[in-house]
């Protein structure tokens, strides 16, 4: 027990190191949009039920709720998507949000409708938001019949997982197999658990050979 629990303190620094490594720095935004391999887009009328601001209501005995016309255009996003996606099938992989707010007014902002968005398109196709990024958010004033625009793509159509050690998200065949997890695979990479054992090894070695 003793030897398996080293194993995996190594295993955690290997994947802190690797984590560190792979980190992006305060020029990361000169980076191009990534390359979609396809791109729906999806609209429904616009209304300030969609922000943040307007959303949630206080009921009597205390408890925050959606409110209803919150949870209505929440469920006409999704439909709207579902709608706009047809057969394409959505991989579990970052997904990329396009979202345009047509404003009736200069008086709301654009980026207090990204809750209820990222809510709506997880009902409608299913996929986890922590997997959600935002390509593009811009807002113009339309007068008559406002529209909020919604735009989902993926660059990638392979399944991935989260490594729980490194934070990168590889095939799950970067993986070892195991049964009774979600994606019946193990939480650690493989990278990760080469390195550890290798950082296991070093560190006997050193030990054997009195290095400091």
């Amino acid at each position: 027990m003793a030897r398996l629990k080293r194993l995996r303190s190594h295993v955690v620094e290997a994947g802190a190191a690797e984590s560190a490594a792979q980190r992006r720095g305060i020029t990361w935004e000169a980076e191009p949009g990534p390359d979609l391999l396809w791109l729906v887009r999806a609209r429904v009328p616009f209304t300030y039920a969609v922000s943040k601001n307007h959303i949630y209501t206080m009921r009597a005995a205390g408890h925050v709720a959606l409110r209803r016309e919150a949870r209505q255009s929440r469920s006409a996003i999704a439909v709207a998507v579902r709608r706009a996606l047809g057969d394409q099938r959505v991989a579990r992989n970052k997904l990329w949000l396009d979202i345009l707010v047509q404003k009736p007014d200069h008086r709301g902002d654009a980026v207090n409708v990204i809750d209820l968005v990222c809510d709506a398109v997880k009902d409608g196709i299913g996929l986890d938001d922590r997997w959600f990024c935002i390509r593009r958010l811009d807002w113009e004033i339309v007068k008559r019949d406002p529209e909020l625009v919604i735009g989902i793509g993926q660059d990638s159509d392979v399944d991935c997982q989260i490594c729980s050690h490194c934070g990168r998200a590889k095939p799950l065949d970067a993986f070892n197999r195991r049964s009774g997890s979600p994606q019946g695979v193990g939480r650690a990479c493989r990278d990760c658990l080469r390195s550890g054992r290798r950082r296991a090894k070093d560190t006997k070695g050193a030990s054997t050979d009195g290095t400091p």
